[in-house]
């Protein structure tokens, strides 16, 4: 009984050392074969020795038969540890997750508070709950792009305002859409449009949406602009457009709304006659001053002559009395090319068609 213990004891500390040293004990083997192989005499000797003298004869009868003979038994005994290691190394594949046994012991109610079990950290699962998605915005209700929050500071017009993103004040030029100046030469609904993009988002939170550029050649941000409506998201671009107070002005890349949208939106007002799309007033004209009538020049006064030598009946030009032949052609030749007020007589007919004006041309 004894014998049979000792052999057990020796075959599981041979069984041991195999296990830790197979790798080498193949090698080993190997190269044992080899050497038979090429260098049969270093075998040969080493058969020789009174050592191995209890090894069986037929084993040590050839060089390769020898290295055969340990090779086969290296590789059996390699073999049979395999087993045992992969069994120690291996752990069962499906054990019952500790997390699944605390809970069912949690789930029992423990008699008294202070004996309820605490989990132990190094059992509680490490993985939280896979989250459930959100679902995927909406397009047309809501962003869906890259957006950022800010607040409204102030209304520049109608498509400009001032927003506080994080601390800082940019100026915010609404995409796609174009409003009336109200800076420099006022223009028709101008200052109607400013208030009404006022009233959308004044002093209110605001999402800011980047379509494709970041800014335009003034620096700039350019945005679709959202602000909560009590139901949901309102897009201030696309409401100025229904409301006829801003008209879609495209700027490519920045596209994103305009044919979904905004263009649909714009036909909406103008079928409606809303905001720019009613015909403007005419203005009234502006009266032109009329000229007060000129007064008659007064004549050139003639050389003065004696009273007693002129004639009566052209008072302003004496003609001597007595002249004959004088018509307003001499007249002109004196230097007298004025109009004057002719009283009859009119001896020399000065006033051919009777109106009182003579030598009119």
């Amino acid at each position: 009984m004894k014998r049979i213990v000792l052999y057990l004891v020796a075959l599981g500390v041979i069984l041991f050392i195999v296990k830790a040293l197979a790798p080498l004990i193949v090698l080993g083997v190997v190269g044992l074969v080899l050497l038979a192989w090429r260098r049969p005499e270093t075998v040969t000797r080493l058969t020789d020795r009174a050592q191995l003298a209890r090894v069986p004869s037929w084993m040590r009868a050839t060089p390769m038969r020898f290295a055969g003979s340990i090779a086969f038994v290296g590789f059996v005994l390699v073999g049979v540890t395999a087993p045992i290691g992969a069994a120690n190394s291996d752990p069962d594949p499906s054990p019952t997750p500790a997390p699944v046994a605390v809970a069912r012991e949690t789930q029992t109610p423990a008699p008294t508070p202070t004996e309820r079990p605490t989990p132990s950290p190094t059992v509680r699962p490490t993985a939280r709950p896979t989250a459930s998605p959100e679902p995927a915005p909406v397009f047309g209700e809501e962003p869906t792009g890259p957006t950022q929050l800010g607040t409204v500071v102030g209304v520049t017009d109608g498509d400009t305002i001032k927003v506080d993103v994080a601390g800082v004040v940019y100026d915010v030029r609404y995409i796609g859409v174009s409003t009336p100046e109200i800076n420099g030469p006022v223009e028709w609904l101008g200052p109607e449009a400013s208030t009404a993009n006022g009233e959308l988002v004044a002093g209110k939170r605001v999402l800011l949406e980047q379509d494709v550029s970041e800014t335009d050649q003034y620096g700039r941000l350019l945005r679709h602009v959202w602000v909560e409506d009590g139901s949901g998201w309102l897009l201030v671009n696309l409401e100025l457009v229904r409301l006829g107070f801003a008209a879609v002005t495209t700027f490519p890349p920045d596209v994103k709304y305009i044919d979904e949208l905004y263009v649909p939106a714009q036909a909406t007002a103008q079928t409606a006659s809303l905001g720019l799309w009613v015909p403007p007033p005419t203005p009234a004209p502006t009266p032109v001053p009329v000229a007060a009538p000129i007064a008659p020049i007064a004549a050139p006064i003639a050389p003065v002559a004696p009273a007693g030598n002129c004639e009566l009946s052209y008072p302003g030009l004496c003609i001597p009395i007595g002249s004959a032949d004088i018509n307003c052609g001499d007249i002109a030749a004196r230097g007298f090319q004025v109009v004057w007020t002719v009283p009859n007589p009119d001896p020399h007919g000065f006033d051919r068609d009777a109106d009182g004006i003579g030598c009119e041309s």
